[in-house]
């Protein structure tokens, strides 16, 4: 049988991303080398992570580049303790389920953490046989219990509580039925090609208490140590200091970006806070607190260098989440088809699917890649004049900041070396899949490396917005299986959904009546569904408009002296002020075209919003016949009124009009986009 042993070029992507072919090259020279092209950037990023930005203020990176070759000798030791067991690096990896990878890779991961003196997390949906064979592993409690059994509960060296995950925080796990293969049916305990959708929620932890109750639990029927894994989101810093109460032995924190198998689109791109804002707030607030001491923290999401581990180490974590990177070194060309069950490398096939990954060469190609990682950080720490790893620990004075602004520089306690803004503009043409208008399909992605914005270009200043996500301190909702309103109500009538659809053409006039929406446009069978029948008010975006009581469109299309989300920001607090919000409805009409757009819109104080990007580009489509174009129109409002759903089920919110004009539940990368929207900078 044959068997992938073998190097494919790398995806070639129309927008560029994190995961860029340098990137990946410098995965690969690591891998196959054994020691990294370096350990130090030579200068800081203007674009991209805060851990590109950053710098060890007393280093000089080609001082540090130049000990690679003799760092195995150096006596530097960059190990830590693992609830008892000694690993060799502050590295864990994972967590990767068998299922969402085709179960070599589980295999050659958990085998080379274990002969390396690292440790891996095995994901959720039960224990790979082989895999069990291995010590240095961390097995899952995640919500939905697949494949869950005392065996599975006994192995490894610890139980990580699964409360959500940087790629789809608030929303549960996501492993498409096409690959629910026979041994993925029998391991996970439902039937074969059944979508295995793990609830939003734990249904028996709603709070820290619920969470203390199932630690102790854990702990007294495994006799293991119990961590606790969840999302990089708005307010982590409340939920680490939760975690820490619950008696947990330590929190695993995946931030944006991160790698997953699968995710809706809309989710991957808009939930949640990268890692670097982060750690560095959870480590302040645990110090404060009294938690700090003997509660391991762990930072993950879009992590693949020694640079990346030493300078989160520094900005406050123990150890280093490493995912993607791991898959890199052993083949994975980025092409986001894990879903599919086609990759094109087999790291994420449906079980069965040849040809298999050569474990032995996967192994050997890992071990070289953490090999380099160690080499790097020893290089690193003993130009810090350090002998171990914890004198690293939270050490953000060593730590400068370029091209940012004073706000994250201060949020994340760095010094500031240099002004600049962290967004990051392009402008690109978007796209949709066949998924949202053909099937009515929130379209669904595999791997990370996405933020708008930061590690991935932005078409606007919404894109620097990030929503909260329910994690630990209260519940998440979940829309598959639970009620999340999103009626609205304009002048006494009801709509179904706060989307509006443009009136570009007879098909879409018809589609927005019969989804109960309200439609810009005339032509409506009842006259309240369309917008021109109705007494309004269209103006284009300014920090000037003045409340009034009535319909309010905010349009874009009217250009203006102000951005969109700045003059629907600006209308909703004078309104309030004024004391007639609630006499007034304010409609945003823009440059839109996700379902996150028009809750980050709604929050920032927008009744409704019209999504006019996303139904331009249906329109621009030949249809084969007026049916299909008004199918494709219906499919497209109901994909958009589902990704609505899936951010507002992702913070626990079960009405719509719970987030309108509640600006607490988005946070900004940006300091310059959080004054003007009066919204607080990440990590705040």
């Amino acid at each position: 049988m044959r068997l992938w042993n073998i190097y494919l070029k790398p995806a070639v992507h129309r927008v560029p991303e994190f995961w860029s072919h340098e990137k990946i090259e410098y995965i690969r020279r690591s891998s196959q080398e054994g020691i990294p092209p370096y350990a130090l950037e030579e200068a800081p990023s203007k674009i991209g992570r805060l851990l590109d930005r950053l710098v060890f203020k007393d280093l000089r990176p080609r001082e540090v580049n130049e000990l690679l070759k003799k760092a195995d000798g150096l006596d530097v030791d960059v190990g830590l303790d693992f609830f008892g067991t000694r690993l060799t690096a502050p590295i864990y990896l994972g967590d990767m389920s068998f299922g969402a990878l085709s179960g070599n890779p589980n295999i050659a991961i958990a085998k080379v953490s274990t002969e390396e003196g690292m440790v891996a997390g095995i994901g959720e949906g039960g224990l790979h046989p082989e895999v069990a064979k291995y010590r240095n592993i961390v097995v899952q409690w995640a919500s939905a219990r697949f494949g869950m059994d005392m065996a599975l509960l006994r192995a490894g060296l610890a139980v990580n509580i699964k409360i959500g995950q940087g790629a789809k925080p608030g929303i549960g796990g996501h492993l498409p039925g096409v690959k629910v293969t026979k041994i993925i049916a029998e391991l996970r305990k439902i039937p074969e090609g059944s979508e295995a959708l793990s609830p939003a929620p734990h249904h028996d932890i709603y709070s820290i208490e619920d969470l203390a109750q199932r630690v102790k639990a854990l702990r007294d029927l495994t006799g293991k140590p119990v961590l606790v894994k969840v999302a990089a989101v708005n307010k982590i810093m409340y939920v680490a200091v939760g975690v820490s109460r619950s008696t947990a032995e330590g929190i695993i924190i995946d931030g944006a970006g991160a790698g997953t198998g699968a995710t809706p689109i809309s989710v991957r791109n808009h939930l949640g806070i990268p890692i670097d804002y982060a750690i560095p707030v959870v480590d302040k607030w645990l110090r404060e607190n009294g938690a700090r001491s003997n509660f391991l923290v762990i930072g993950g999401g879009m992590l693949y260098s020694a640079s990346d581990i030493a300078k989160l180490i520094a900005l406050g974590a123990d150890m280093a989440n490493i995912g993607t990177a791991a898959l890199l070194s052993f083949g994975c060309i980025m092409c986001h088809s894990c879903h599919t069950g086609g990759c094109p490398t087999s790291l994420t096939n449906m079980i069965g699917a040849r040809p298999d990954l050569d474990i032995e060469w996967a192994s050997a190609m890992l071990r070289r890649y953490l090999r380099a990682l160690r080499l790097g950080l020893k290089a690193i720490l003993y130009s810090l004049g350090m002998d171990s790893l914890k004198e690293l620990a939270g050490r953000r004075d060593l730590l400068g900041l370029y091209y940012a602004d004073e706000a994250v520089a201060s949020t994340i306690g760095v010094d500031l070396m240099a002004e600049g803004e962290i967004a990051y503009f392009q402008e690109y043409a978007p796209t949709m899949p066949r998924e949202v208008y053909e099937e009515g399909k929130v379209p669904i992605i595999g791997m990370g490396g996405v933020v708008p914005g930061y590690t991935y270009p932005a078409r606007r200043p919404l894109d620097l917005l990030r929503i909260e996500a329910a994690q630990v301190t209260h519940p998440s909702v979940d829309p598959y299986r639970e009620e999340v309103d999103v009626r609205v109500y304009v002048n006494g009538f009801s709509y179904d959904t706060p989307i509006v659809v443009p009136g570009l053409e007879r098909a879409a006039v018809m589609a927005g009546y019969a989804l109960g929406a309200l439609v810009d446009g005339a032509g409506c069978p009842e006259p309240e569904y369309c917008l021109s029948t109705l007494p309004h008010v269209r103006l284009p975006p300014s920090r000037d408009i003045e409340p009034r009581e009535g319909i309010v469109i905010i349009d874009e299309r009217l250009k203006g002296d102000a951005w969109l989300e700045e003059a629907v920001a600006l209308l909703d607090e004078k309104a309030r002020q004024a004391g007639i919000r609630e006499k007034m409805t304010i409609i945003a009409a823009g440059r839109l075209s996700s379902g996150a757009d028009v809750y980050k819109l709604a929050a920032l104080g927008a009744d409704l919003v019209e999504p006019r990007e996303a139904f331009e580009l249906l329109a621009s489509r030949q249809a084969p016949s007026y049916a299909a174009k008004r199918r494709w129109y219906e499919n497209l409002i109901s994909v958009l009124t589902k990704e609505l759903k899936l951010a507002m089920g992702a913070g626990g919110i079960t009405d719509y009009y719970h987030m309108v004009g509640n600006k607490d539940l988005l946070r900004s990368l940006d300091g310059r986009i959080a004054a003007r929207l009066n919204v607080p900078v990440a990590g705040n």
